[in-house]
């Protein structure tokens, strides 16, 4: 298990050719803790911890236990209440190339992934409203 203290959740290119990469990082500890994405040559912003995991509970579904072995040697950012997401390069028999897969890793509960590229955009959506909001 390698813990970092920021996560590379998404890479995209623009039509420009520009690459966009967003990440994550928690600022703060305990129930004051938050997290932060940032966006590459984009708009950043802070959620609040529960924010973010609703977001991946929302499009994450149980791995397989063959898939769910992997999760221990992926790089994980790890958030206050002892909760990890970790980032997961997996080829399913399906795809012509591997995909990157966040996973909410949660004591006492099997892993739960979803794809990191649509996480990412539901959390840049949101740091974009809050934004429009102040």
């Amino acid at each position: 298990m390698s813990t970092v203290s920021r996560l590379r959740i998404d890479e995209h290119i623009l039509p420009d050719s520009t690459v966009v990469r967003t990440f994550l990082a928690v600022e703060g500890e305990g129930a004051a803790a938050r997290v932060r994405i940032d966006v590459e040559g984009g708009t950043s912003g802070v959620l609040s911890t529960a924010a973010v995991l609703h977001v991946v509970r929302r499009y994450a579904r149980p791995l397989d236990d063959e898939v769910a072995r992997l999760v221990d040697t992926a790089p994980r950012l790890a958030l206050p209440d002892g909760t990890a997401l970790a980032l997961l390069h997996w080829r399913a028999a399906v795809d012509a190339a591997g995909r990157d897969w966040l996973v909410l890793v949660t004591p006492g509960d099997e892993p739960h992934a979803a794809l990191s590229s649509g996480v990412a955009a539901a959390l840049r959506y949101l740091v974009l409203r809050l934004q429009d909001e102040r």
